[in-house]
């Protein structure tokens, strides 16, 4: 029998906790990551749009080309104030890193310009609200995203950084949320996982169990109580990103503190 998208979509959502071995979970575990995906799922977002870069190479200006945006976000305000990985938004910093390989013949290469158009944020209820870009913090991979129609005066479910547990353990039972891509209805996905180490210097680092999805980027990571512990970011290392890392949420509070009043949540 040939079940309709939208019982698809129905049983995706109310789908056990998965992991990368699709392994069933005490269901202890399982309870508490379902309780978590109920209590904090509204809160991640699709972030999606355009930006468009152009290159000139000398004198020469290459035709703009455009890179879509498909990744998603954690919203940490009420407001639908939301965080995500700045190298998976805007290619500016890698492109940056990467100049001195381009072979030119001497000629010098600058990203002159990138446009972003039609960002825009998607609720889990398929409703998609149009945003902007706010705020950048490059060193922590991390880009805030805020709404721009604010008529509605909508309130939004939020995830609040501020409430982070006070610590991690290596081998701790933890829980990561994120949303499929479009070919799966975006659907929300809760994955347990757990730290196999945390680098304390130069900064402080959670190093999952296994190499995380592509769409764990952005997106939070909880212990069994639902406080959240980070969130899925990429390390970058030389201006390039060396791979998905949990950046604890304390410290990404303190960052989002530097903004300007206008963009802190």
């Amino acid at each position: 029998m040939k079940l309709p998208s939208r019982t698809l979509v129905s049983l995706g959502v109310l789908a056990a906790v998965l992991a990368p071995c699709a392994r069933a979970l005490p269901e202890g575990e399982a309870s508490a990551g379902r309780l978590i995906a109920r209590r904090y799922g509204d809160a991640i977002v699709g972030v999606r749009g355009s930006v468009y870069m152009k290159i000139s190479i000398g004198l020469r200006t290459l035709p703009a080309t455009e890179r879509k945006i498909d990744i998603s976000g954690t919203m940490i305000a009420a407001s639908g104030l939301t965080l995500t990985s700045l190298s998976a938004v805007d290619p500016r910093e890698i492109f940056d890193s990467m100049r001195g390989q381009f072979n030119t013949g001497g000629d010098p290469v600058e990203l002159s310009q990138t446009d972003f158009k039609n960002m825009r944020l998607r609720t889990g209820d398929g409703a998609e609200i149009p945003a902007k870009i706010v705020w950048k913090d490059p060193e922590h991979d991390l880009v805030l995203l805020a709404p721009t129609d604010t008529a509605s005066n909508r309130t939004f479910s939020y995830i609040d950084l501020n409430q982070s547990a006070d610590s991690a353990s290596v081998l701790g039972d933890y829980y990561q949320l994120s949303r499929a891509n479009e070919a799966f209805h975006r659907v929300l996905l809760v994955r347990a996982c757990t730290f196999t180490g945390i680098v304390e210097r130069p900064r402080r680092l959670f190093l999952v169990s296994t190499d995380m999805y592509p769409d764990a980027l952005g997106c939070p990571v909880f212990d069994p109580e639902g406080h959240p512990i980070g969130i899925c970011l990429n390390n970058i290392d030389k201006g390039r990103p060396s791979g998905v890392m949990v950046v604890p949420a304390t410290d990404l509070a303190a960052a989002i503190a530097q903004a300007s009043p206008e963009q802190r949540p």
